[in-house]
Formats: structure tokens, C-alpha cells, sequence
């Protein structure tokens, strides 16, 4: 599989990106980690936070190489599947916060108080990393754009 691939399969589609939207991008990034490190808030409501940090450097990567998720049912699983293809992560990573996101659904939609501070401090400490890697990817791969 590819960009181009997940192009031609209708879940993304071409589109150019500019300095000011990735900019606006890692805005929302370092909101949600700000957000998501408020202790006198439930860990749901800051795993749910962490997870739209992860979603949101997904989406920078992706536009960063000139793709955007179409809003198609499953769009947030796409835009963590890309990371593969725009930051090389590894298939464990991918699985990792895709677990995440069956974990936020959860949270979000069946079960008050189901995430535990160790599942909390593993997304925090995920969502920095990549937060990180796609910093440094920006930096090497798209430096007109960071």
C-alpha cells in the first residue's frame, strides 16, 4: 500500500498544504498535550485529549506530504494507518494507537472511568514521542513547511 493507493481507494485525496496550516496543526497538538496534562480532570476526558494530540500529528504528517482523509466512516484509522507511509512507523507503533483509538471509543461511548493511569501515562508518554518524531520529520523532510 501507498498514499497514492489509499488515494485511488477514495480514503484520501491530493491537496496542497501551506507553513500556516502546519503551524495550525502542531497549535492544536500542543493544545491537546496542554490539555491532556490538567490533573484535576478525569483521565478519561485526558486520554481522550492525548488521542487528539496523536490524531492531530497523524494529520500534520499527512498534509505535510500533500494528502488529506476524506470523511469517510473510518478516517481517523486511515490517518494513523498513513504514518507508515509519511513518518515510516512501524507496524508495532500503528498498532499501538490504533489500540488507542478503540480504547478512546470506549471511553468516549460505553464506559465512564474505563481508562486506567497506567493506560494514561502510556498514551502521554506515546503522543510525546511521536509528537517528537514528527517534529524532527518536518525538520529533515519538509523544512519549507516547519
Amino acid at each position: 500500500m501507498s498514499l497514492e493507493k489509499y488515494a485511488e481507494n477514495s480514503w484520501l485525496r491530493r491537496e496542497p498544504t501551506s507553513r500556516q496550516e502546519i503551524a495550525d496543526q502542531l497549535g492544536i497538538v500542543a493544545r491537546s498535550m496542554n490539555d491532556a496534562a490538567v490533573e484535576g480532570i478525569s483521565d478519561d476526558l485526558r486520554f481522550y485529549t492525548a488521542f487528539n494530540a496523536v490524531l492531530a500529528l497523524a494529520n500534520t504528517a499527512l498534509r505535510a506530504s500533500g494528502y488529506r482523509t476524506t470523511n469517510q466512516q473510518g478516517h481517523h484509522t486511515r490517518a494513523i494507518e498513513t504514518l507508515e507511509y509519511t513518518i515510516q512507523a512501524d507496524a508495532k507503533l500503528i498498532r499501538k494507537l490504533l489500540a488507542f483509538s478503540k480504547k478512546r471509543n470506549v471511553a468516549s461511548y460505553d464506559s465512564a472511568g474505563s481508562i486506567s493511569n497506567q493506560e494514561l501515562k502510556d498514551i502521554l508518554a506515546t503522543a510525546e514521542e511521536l509528537r517528537h518524531t514528527v517534529e524532527s520529520w518536518l525538520k529533515t523532510d519538509h523544512p519549507e513547511l516547519s
